[in-house]
């Protein structure tokens, strides 16, 4: 009888380089879309846009947080 393949998630934090001071950052494994990643060079925020089926980060974007309008 053959074994089937079991094909577990990955457990490794990936690495990317920050778009701003090309610093190395640290993306768990378990990340998920929407959530927010500090750089530990430069301090910016960036927000994940996308992930893949393993996890892991693909797409970081720089987070910008819209101010009120306040009517103006």
């Amino acid at each position: 009888m053959i074994n089937p393949v079991i094909s577990f998630p990955q457990n490794k934090d990936s690495k990317t380089k920050c778009p701003d001071c090309e610093s190395e950052l640290n993306v768990p494994f378990n990340i998920e879309k929407g959530e927010i990643i500090s750089c530990p060079g430069c301090g910016l925020e960036l927000e994940v846009k996308s992930v893949n089926a393993g996890g892991g980060c693909v797409d970081l974007q720089e987070l910008i947080i819209e101010g009120e309008d306040w009517g103006e």
